[in-house]
Formats: structure tokens, C-alpha cells, sequence
């Protein structure tokens, strides 16, 4: 038989790189995260995806002003290159050889950038011999979409419908509340509710939920019915409102050091709730539970009952309210 006549797979794309960058994109819908994890910059994703439509004959994505959303054609391809990814990922993490001393943590974007990125020293300074490798990833939905690729020993995420498989790893809820950068105040004093309502208002979700879970568990009315600023992250309408541009609905455990310092401040007589969102941390079930594991989430539990210390006299200080 002729060597030719036993080529397989011939609509697959000359280079599988393109199908790596897609699989990726998909799962932020945003060519920036994706360039993140891949390490590369944002042109050269836009670019792998470009090549990779042009070589399948169909679009992958629809480019918005400023999201990306996946074609029908896109989301079925994701979907698979997901699942098979995944698997592959799992079965190479179960061929390599056991790294000793090595601790891989794949966490939230938010949370990495704000949380756990800036304290991590602190582990490294208890446990100097351990190798820490911190990846940021976009969760959607959590176990769904990022888990099950596996290739991490610990992972950690905000999830409103948790898996039975870590359900019970709960970290922490999220404690919310109007936040705004000093430069808003009038003479250094605290804005009241009302005032706050007013300024323009900076939604961390695309949907707005945040914003509306919050006015509904206080029975507040907002009479504000501009648009406002909305961005699909936590740590981006955290960073439009250090620069003043208007309030934030922010989970305060996430700006501590900021509330302290006197950087942000929340309204008068404010309420604070809980969101329909709480942490979580995952092992995945293929990951031994080594002491280097158990050593980490005991140090995330410690970091975390610190912080809910600092928030509980902010509380008293302030004369927050809290729903329980």
C-alpha cells in the first residue's frame, strides 16, 4: 500500500499552535487573558486565531467593541478542544514523574491579582523549600470549564453552584458594599448613601448583578439610571475606581489595605452583604494530598481568618451593618 493513501486527520490545520490559542481565547472570550497565560502578546493571539479561520474556512468568533463571543461553529470547537485538552493534560500529569517540593496553583484572575498574588511571599518565606507556580485563569462557571483540565495541584475560584466535588471547601463568602476612592469625598468625610447613588456607578460583572443584589438586599432605590462603567472583572472595576471614576460595588475583602489606609471609603450607615458567590479550592482527584497541599490550604485558612479579623473591626469602626 502506498505510503500516501494512510494519511489521516487532513483537515486539521498544518500547525495544532492556532487550536492551542483558540481553545484558550474561548475560555476568556478576551485575546488579552488568553496572551497572558500563553505568555505572549495580544497581537500574536489575534493573529493565531486569524490564520486558524482563514486555514478552517469559518469565523470562531464574533468581535465585538470590546468582548469577544464565540460563533456557533467557535462554541462547538471550543466545547471539544476543551474535553479533549483536558484529557490529555490529565493523562501527561499522570505520566510525569512526581515533583518533590513543587506546589502548582491555578487561581482567579481577581483574586490572583488582588488576594493572593501580593501575600504569597509569606508562604514562601514558611516554606522556603517549596517551589510555588502560581497560573492565573479566567473560571467560568467553575468546575465546567477550568477544572477539568486538570495540570495544577490546588485550585481556587469564586463559584455560585459549587460541584459536589468541592462543595465543602468552601473559603470564604464575598462581603459587599459601595466602595469610592477618597478623591470623590467632600472634605476628606464620608459620602452618604444618597451621594453615593449619585456618582456614577462601576459594575464588575457584564450583567450588572453585583450592583442589583446589593440594592435588593437593602431595599435601596438608585435613581442613577446612567449606564455607567462595565467591565467583566473584579480587578478591572477595582482599578476604575482607585482612579475616581465612580463607585464600585466591591467585595471588601479584596481592598482591606486600601479601606484602611483610607484610600476607599464606603457610605455613611452602609450595609453590607453577602453575595450569591463564595471561594472555593479544589484538589483534583489524580493530585495525591501531599503534605505540601495540606501546608497550603492551612495557610489559606489562616490568611483568610485574618483578614475577616481586619474586616470585623472596619465594621466596628465604621459602624458597618451586616447581613447575615
Amino acid at each position: 500500500m502506498q505510503r500516501h493513501l494512510l494519511k489521516r486527520h487532513s483537515r486539521l490545520p498544518n500547525s495544532l499552535n492556532g487550536l492551542r490559542f483558540f481553545e484558550v481565547s474561548a475560555r476568556y472570550l478576551s485575546f488579552t487573558h488568553a496572551a497572558m497565560e500563553l505568555n505572549v502578546t495580544q497581537s500574536a493571539v489575534s493573529r493565531q486565531i486569524r490564520q486558524l479561520e482563514d486555514c478552517l474556512g469559518f469565523e470562531l468568533f464574533v468581535r465585538l467593541h470590546r468582548q469577544l463571543q464565540l460563533t456557533n461553529e467557535g462554541n462547538e470547537l471550543a466545547m471539544l478542544l476543551g474535553r479533549q485538552f483536558g484529557e490529555l493534560n490529565r493523562l501527561i500529569h499522570q505520566l510525569t514523574p512526581s515533583q518533590q517540593h513543587e506546589l502548582n496553583i491555578q487561581v482567579e484572575t481577581s483574586l490572583a491579582v488582588c488576594w493572593l498574588g501580593p501575600r504569597l511571599y509569606k508562604f514562601r518565606q514558611l516554606h522556603p523549600e517549596l517551589q510555588v507556580n502560581l497560573t492565573v485563569s479566567g473560571f467560568q462557571n467553575g468546575v465546567d470549564v477550568s477544572l477539568k483540565g486538570g495540570g495544577f495541584d490546588i485550585a481556587i475560584f469564586g463559584e455560585k453552584y459549587p460541584d459536589t466535588s468541592y462543595v465543602n471547601n468552601v473559603i470564604r463568602e464575598e462581603y459587599m458594599a459601595p466602595t469610592y476612592h477618597h478623591s470623590l469625598n467632600k472634605g476628606r468625610t464620608q459620602l452618604s448613601i444618597e451621594q453615593t447613588l449619585a456618582l456614577t456607578h462601576i459594575h464588575p460583572t457584564l450583567d450588572r448583578s453585583d450592583w442589583q443584589h446589593w440594592l435588593h438586599q437593602t431595599a435601596q432605590q438608585d435613581c442613577n439610571d446612567e449606564r455607567g462603567i462595565v467591565f467583566n472583572s473584579l480587578d478591572l472595576s477595582i482599578g476604575s475606581c482607585m482612579a475616581g471614576e465612580g463607585v464600585a460595588i466591591m467585595d471588601l475583602m479584596l481592598v482591606l489595605k486600601q479601606l484602611q489606609q483610607a484610600d476607599l471609603y464606603t457610605p455613611r450607615d452602609v450595609t453590607i452583604t453577602h453575595s450569591s458567590w463564595k471561594y472555593y479550592y479544589f484538589v483534583p482527584p489524580e493530585v495525591a494530598q501531599t503534605a505540601e497541599i495540606t501546608a497550603f490550604i492551612s495557610w489559606l485558612k489562616t490568611e483568610t481568618e485574618a483578614d475577616l479579623s481586619i474586616l470585623a473591626r472596619l465594621a466596628d469602626l465604621h459602624h458597618w451593618r451586616m447581613i447575615q
